[in-house]
């Protein structure tokens, strides 16, 4: 069998797998999303849904892949990563996610190229992709957070003054808070409101966000529960040192942004370029990664432009 003819039934092969895929992580949010809402209805007072609703969103394949998946050393990382990113998936979707992006960039440098040359660059370019994005949302959403937390505290010490307790204060200040603190203080609340305790409650939202400065909040207000003292003063001697902290955090980024650039444009300039001429004239560059020596060229120049990027993050990763 030709190589024209491989081609359309291999691109034919993954383009099936990846919507097999794809279909079988959107059926599983969509049951997830539509059993989660039910259930959180009843306990918060949003009466009972119906119950005759279509038996075809039982969310069958993801409760037994996810029964299968949790017991793997790895679910309750990527279950804990997803919890800080925001992102509402389970294990089991987010790991079809991470399945289907390969298949369906595969198929799309098969359908450009009309080659296997490109293959293996794309399912490598889409098994990353996933992780990357994850692992950005994460780290902005945490950076937001921390942004925020000193106006948080400003506020919630504010309406503790007026009279209201902890939890009522920080009820006020998640409505009128943007994201990421609107959710995750109204997230606390509801924890609450289904029996934990708020000191449970903010250890819970410490883990999601992974902050030492709400860490050293939760500490105070642990220690206040048992000892005592006046909350209040606490909190704004706790905000007004996370600002000034917070202060001193983006002036170092300001002096370290050049060098930050640098190191992606060290990073993906030879990655840019080669692709753009692989894309131009693939014959070219493909005697580059034909068997023999030559081969040592793209791989060197990959390995040691991701070395140059990580020790140029490493040098201007400066802890405050």
């Amino acid at each position: 069998m030709t190589m024209t003819l491989l081609l359309p039934i291999a691109a034919a092969g993954l383009a099936g797998l990846a919507v097999l895929v794809i279909l079988f992580a959107a059926r599983g949010m969509l049951a997830r999303d539509t059993n989660v809402d039910s259930r959180l209805n009843i306990y918060l007072g949003g009466g009972a849904t119906d119950a005759g609703a279509p038996t075809f969103l039982e969310p069958q394949f993801t409760e037994k892949l996810n029964e299968a998946i949790k017991r793997q050393s790895f679910a309750e990382r990527i279950e804990r990563d997803l919890a800080q990113a925001n992102v509402p998936l389970t294990v089991p979707e987010y790991l079809l996610v991470r399945i289907a992006v390969p298949l369906v960039l595969a198929v799309v440098a098969l359908v450009v190229w009309r080659s296997v040359l490109p293959v293996p660059p794309a399912l490598l370019l889409g098994s990353v992709l996933p992780i990357l994005w994850l692992r950005m949302r994460r780290k902005q959403r945490n950076r937001n957070f921390n942004d925020q937390l000193a106006d948080t505290l400003a506020l919630t010490s504010a309406s503790m003054r007026g009279g209201f307790s902890l939890v009522q204060s920080l009820a006020n200040v998640s409505r009128d808070s943007a994201e990421p603190t609107k959710s995750e203080l109204r997230r606390v609340g509801q924890e609450v409101q289904l029996g934990l305790s708020i000191q449970q409650a903010l250890d819970n939202l410490v883990v999601r966000m992974e902050s030492e400065d709400l860490d050293l909040v939760v500490t105070a207000i642990k220690i206040h529960a048992r000892v005592g003292g006046n909350l209040t003063l606490i909190l704004e001697n706790i905000s007004t040192t996370i600002r000034e902290r917070a202060k001193l955090r983006r002036e170092v980024r300001v002096i370290t942004s050049m060098q930050r650039i640098s190191s992606y444009v060290i990073g993906g300039l030879p990655l840019a370029l080669g692709a753009i001429i692989f894309a131009i004239n693939p014959a070219y560059m493909g005697r580059m990664f034909a068997p023999g020596w030559t081969l040592c060229i793209p791989v060197g120049a990959v390995f040691f432009s991701l070395v140059g990027f990580i020790l140029i993050q490493r040098i201007v990763d400066i802890k405050v």
